[in-house]
């Protein structure tokens, strides 16, 4: 078959699987078959022939051809080198943060929170809670607010927060030390914690469960010397609104149950004397709008939600209009979120 009418005929084949008409396809795909096994480009089987395939998978072996096994080659699972182990470093001891070892915070008087917040030099801050808080870390537009606000104090901020968290439910690896420890290790002053969302999904009928398994939550934390001095001073975070998106109108199904959770919040909050943030009002207000996009998915943030989220926490907690967020801090803030991430959960 000469090359330019075997050519020729492929475009052929393409134009009909591109417009998706069925016999211009099955007769352009048949004749450059046909050409290209006339051709010797392709090789056919012919009847009663098992294919190239069938032939490979029909071959009988000679013996001996089988992969012989390294005779060295163990598996060293759950064996000993018989050596002794090699000598711990003292100086190691100190970054390891063991649910069996790790040391906890003594008890002590609680202290009343409230807004704006004062957030003294060298404070020790941790953002504790569900998925809201934890994604933060990948974006940083809360902290470097707060350093923006603070450039001189000096401030310690840890991610501690763990996606599906709730205020009695907090899962994790084996001897893998608890929030209570961790707090601890960082000597924490001030919490932002962030819960509601998940608990939301049980409805009316979870209601008081949430509010007595809250009110426990922020006695505990009231009542630990963290830092080795006082109680930490403690802000709540509610959830943020959800946002219909295609596919999923994630807003009609979850906001007005979302909405009761806050108000369950809210109400904690004010029993317990602990700070309160709505970042659901704003939010909500901003994804009303069609032409938005301030989530993956319905309820977990993007980069713009994130900014929406952390401008409505900003000014909830220091009563203030946020500034514009300094990118090259936020830069940091990201690398260092990332370096500590790595540290907190190797």
């Amino acid at each position: 078959m000469p090359s330019d009418k075997l050519a020729a005929l492929i475009p052929r084949f393409w134009e009909g699987f591109m417009r998706k008409r069925r016999y211009h396809f099955v007769v352009a795909l048949s004749a450059t078959v046909l050409l290209l096994a006339g051709s010797g480009w392709l090789l056919l089987p012919s009847a009663g022939q098992p294919s190239f395939a069938r032939a490979q998978q029909n071959q009988v072996k000679p013996k001996g051809a089988q992969k012989k096994q390294n005779p060295n080659k163990q598996d060293a699972r759950n064996k000993t080198t018989g050596k002794p182990d090699p000598r711990e470093d003292p100086g190691y001891r100190k970054f390891g943060i063991y649910e069996n070892t790790a040391p906890r915070a003594a008890r002590t008087a609680p202290v009343k929170t409230s807004l704006p917040l004062k957030i003294p030099t060298g404070s020790r801050i941790a953002l504790v809670g569900n998925t809201l808080l934890e994604r933060s870390r990948f974006f940083g537009h809360f902290e470097t607010l707060l350093h923006q606000r603070f450039p001189k104090h000096n401030l310690v901020v840890r991610n501690l927060a763990w996606s599906a968290d709730t205020p009695d439910i907090q899962v994790r690896p084996a001897n893998f030390a608890d929030l209570d420890q961790h707090l601890t290790h960082e000597k924490i002053d001030i919490i932002f914690a962030a819960y509601g969302f998940n608990e939301s999904f049980a409805g009316q009928a979870g209601l008081a469960g949430f509010r007595e398994s809250l009110s426990a939550y922020i006695k505990v934390l009231q009542a630990k010397s963290f830092n080795g001095k006082t109680g930490p001073q403690i802000v709540l975070v509610s959830p943020i609104a959800n946002e219909n998106i295609t596919g999923v109108r994630a807003a009609d199904l979850n906001n007005d149950r979302i909405k009761v959770y806050l108000e369950v919040m809210r109400a904690v909050a004010k029993e317990q004397g602990v700070g309160f943030v709505d970042v659901f009002a704003d939010t909500a207000a901003s994804m009303e709008n069609s032409e938005t996009d301030l989530t993956l998915n319905g309820c977990h943030l993007n980069e713009a939600g994130n900014a929406l989220f952390a401008k409505s926490l900003y000014e909830g907690v220091f009563l203030e209009t946020a500034p514009a967020v300094n990118q090259r801090v936020r830069k940091v803030v990201t690398d260092k979120n990332q370096q500590f991430f790595r540290r907190f959960r190797p």
